[in-house]
């Protein structure tokens, strides 16, 4: 399966985020994922769906089924790996098997289902027990970055795809001003990087991990909803579920709001969205 890989079209995926690094790394990747197989013990099989940063394979381990992911950042896959190291103590990550530059070895999680496409989402409690796990694993002090900085990311990222921030801006500054127990974050936890898993629930995956206030990990659960009610709805239970300040939570889903409407793709959602941002509901 290794000769099978289309590396025409990894090339094409990946030359956005590495210019002419992808022209240099792909041709190199069925050798390098042929040494890594022999060394880990690996049987490899079909290319994973995977975004812009990273080549994702299938693959059988001594251990069962386990996903092998390689990128040519490989400063981002040892930040990737070390965090997901801080939050295994939760249950709520999949475990590193193997690591190695530029690559590493993960548990294969089953089903696996993202949980943004799932008809039925995850009851607020099931959400708040997954949070509440994640973040009561890892030490702070290990995070690679601040919540503010990782926060002027997203703005910049947004402010580029026509997001009015000056609202979200002025929040987010309030917000950071009032003391707050500060945890590990994982920082990016849309419910496409949360999976489906018969053993530890619910599962997360894929972490740009900072530190911070432990709302910020849980506006994703809330804005996804699909309507004004669906919204109010998930913030008000998640917020009792959980424990935490519902003004707090709400304060946080108002400074993303403006960044999630530039991303996603219905239009009522994205209007929705925006009205959240500005303050309306």
């Amino acid at each position: 399966m290794i000769s099978l890989l289309d590396l025409e079209a990894i090339t094409a995926r990946l030359e956005p985020r590495f210019g002419k690094g992808a022209h240099r790394w792909v041709p190199k990747l069925p050798g390098r994922v042929a040494a890594i197989a022999q060394e880990w013990g690996l049987t490899v099989g079909a290319e994973f769906k995977s975004g812009n940063s990273s080549v994702v394979l299938r693959c059988d381990h001594a251990s069962g089924p386990a996903i092998l992911k390689l990128s040519p950042d490989s400063y981002a896959v040892r930040e990737e790996t070390e965090m997901l190291r801080q939050f295994a103590p939760s249950g709520r990550v999949p475990a590193v098997l193997a690591a190695d530059r530029g690559a590493v070895l993960l548990e294969a999680v089953h089903p696996g289902a993202l949980v943004e496409k799932l008809a039925t989402p995850p009851t607020p409690e099931e959400y708040a027990a997954f949070l509440t796990d994640l973040h009561s694993s890892g030490d702070p002090d290990s995070a690679p970055r601040k919540l503010v900085d990782w926060l002027e990311v997203l703005f910049s990222s947004a402010a580029k795809r026509g997001a009015d921030l000056t609202s979200s801006r002025a929040l987010r500054d309030e917000l950071l001003a009032e003391p707050t127990e500060d945890v590990l974050l994982h920082g990016d936890l849309h419910l496409g990087n949360v999976l489906t898993s018969d053993r530890k629930g619910l599962v997360a995956i894929d972490p740009m991990a900072c530190v911070g206030d432990p709302c910020f990990d849980a506006v994703d659960y809330v804005l996804e909803g699909l309507d004004r009610a669906e919204m109010l709805r998930r913030r008000d239970a998640l917020a009792a579920a959980a424990g935490v300040d519902a003004g707090r939570l709400d304060a946080w889903c108002r400074v993303t709001a403006p960044i999630g409407a530039t991303h996603v793709s219905n239009p009522g959602h994205s209007a929705e969205l925006a009205a959240f941002g500005r303050g309306e509901y």
